[in-house]
C-alpha cells in the first residue's frame, strides 16, 4: 500500500526540478566551496535529486553523503543513481550521532524532506552538532501543505481515531503549520541552535495532477508513514478509502479534469556560527 522507491520515483517526476535547481543557483554561490568539502543530504529519497541536482551544482566537493531513514529507498538510490562521489546511507538523522559524525560537514542540505520530521528541537540541534563551525547549510522545506490540513481533518474523524489517537497526529505536523510569519520565526527557531539564517524566501508553488488516481497514489506516497504502523493491512486500506474524501475536500478539479493543489516552500540557507 504505502509503495515503493520507484513508484514515488515515477510519481514525483521532474515537475518541481527546475525550481529546485533555480534555488541552488540563488543560495550556493554566495557559499564558500573547497575540494574537500564533504555535504550531507538528508532524506534523499530515491536519490534523483541528489545525483542529477545537487551534484552537478556544487562547485567543488569531495562527497556527498545522502541519508534516509527507509532502507529500500537507499537501496534503489544506490542502485539507480550511483555515482563515485555519493555514498548512500540508511540512517535516522534524530538518533544518537555517531562521534565521528560531530563537526564532519561542512555543508548540510535537504529537500522536500522536513516536514516529515516534526521535532524541530531535535532536527536542528542534530544539525547543528553535525555542522563544521562556519559550516553552511541550504533547505527547501515545505512549510504549508495540504498533507497538514488532511491529518487535521483526520483527527476529528470518528472511524480513523477508532484506530489511531487524535493527538497521535497531530503530533506528526511540523510547527510551520502554527506559524503566522513564517520567514521570522523560522530564523528565530534556528538561532536557538548557533545556525544563522542569511537568505529566506517563501513561496507559493501549484502541483496538478492528470486525474484523481494520480493525486491519490501521490498523496499516498507522501503521508507520513508511521500513520499506518502497526495497523493491519485490511484495517490500512480501510481507513485510506475513508480518507480519499478528505483528500480531494484539500484540491481542485479544473476544469480539464486535473486536480491541482497549492502548497508553500520556504528556501532558507545560512552558516553556523563560528
Amino acid at each position: 500500500m504505502e509503495g515503493t522507491a520507484k513508484d514515488y520515483d515515477t510519481l514525483c517526476g521532474i515537475k518541481h526540478y527546475p525550481y529546485t535547481q533555480s534555488a541552488l543557483d540563488s543560495h550556493f554561490p554566495s557559499m564558500e566551496w573547497s575540494d574537500e568539502d564533504v555535504i550531507l543530504d538528508i532524506g534523499c529519497g530515491p536519490g534523483r535529486i541528489t545525483k542529477n541536482i545537487l551534484l552537478p551544482k556544487c562547485p567543488k566537493l569531495k562527497k556527498i553523503v545522502a541519508i534516509d531513514i527507509d532502507p529500500n529507498y537507499i537501496e534503489y538510490a544506490g542502485k539507480t543513481y550511483f555515482h563515485e562521489k555519493i555514498e548512500y546511507k540508511t540512517q535516522n538523522i534524530l538518533e544518537k550521532l555517531d562521534p565521528e559524525e560531530v563537526g564532519k560537514y561542512d555543508k548540510v542540505v535537504s529537500f522536500h524532506a522536513f516536514h516529515l520530521i516534526p521535532d524541530y528541537e531535535k532536527l536542528f540541534s542534530v544539525i547543528s552538532s553535525l555542522l563544521k563551525p562556519g559550516g553552511h547549510f541550504f533547505f527547501i522545506i515545505i512549510s504549508n501543505f495540504r498533507i497538514f490540513s488532511i491529518i487535521r481533518d483526520l483527527s476529528t474523524d470518528k472511524e480513523w481515531t477508532k484506530h489511531i489517537k487524535a493527538e497521535d497526529l497531530l503530533a506528526l505536523l511540523p510547527p510551520t503549520v502554527f506559524w503566522e510569519d513564517v520567514e521570522t520565526e523560522f530564523k528565530n527557531f534556528v538561532s536557538k541552535f548557533d545556525l544563522r539564517v542569511t537568505n529566506i524566501k517563501c513561496h507559493t508553488l501549484k502541483s496538478s495532477y492528470p486525474n484523481k488516481k494520480h493525486c491519490l497514489d501521490m498523496t499516498l506516497a507522501l503521508f507520513p508513514r508511521t500513520i499506518f504502523e502497526n495497523l493491519e493491512p485490511e484495517v490500512k486500506d480501510y481507513l485510506w478509502k475513508q480518507a480519499q474524501p478528505t483528500v480531494f475536500k484539500h484540491s481542485t478539479q479544473e476544469e480539464n479534469g486535473e486536480i491541482s493543489v497549492s502548497f508553500e516552500v520556504l528556501q532558507v540557507s545560512g552558516k553556523k556560527e563560528t
